[in-house]
């Protein structure tokens, strides 16, 4: 029982620090919209390259975006974490649902459908 329990407790970690995370993030981007007055918005800039640096990098919409971001991915990261926790424990039948799970979300984000 001590390895399911560790496992629930490694996912129940990586939701609770996702959403933590993306949360201060989210309140660091408004607070600095708020003391800035920078409302501004990339328009149609969302690259690689301003996802990474921002352009200035850490201006309001950026760090909006990246918490954002972060809360998108957190619940897609818990899927992977799943995946590698059923493949430790033989569980090939829940290994293989889980893959195909994460291959809907995958593409889904991927083709701008969800």
């Amino acid at each position: 029982m001590g390895d399911i329990e560790d496992m629930e407790g490694l996912l129940s970690n990586i939701l609770r620090g996702g959403v933590l995370l993306s949360g201060c993030l989210i309140l660091l981007g408004l607070t600095v919209t708020v003391v800035t007055g920078d409302t501004t918005c990339p328009n149609g800039d969302m690259s690689l390259a301003w996802l990474v640096w921002g352009d200035p990098f850490l201006e309001p919409s950026h760090i909006l975006f990246i918490g954002f971001l972060t809360l998108i991915a957190t619940p897609v990261l818990r899927i992977a974490a799943s995946i590698l926790i059923y493949i430790k424990a033989r569980d090939k039948p829940f290994a293989a649902i889980t893959t195909i799970v994460l291959l809907i979300l995958v593409v889904s984000f991927t083709l701008g459908v969800a």
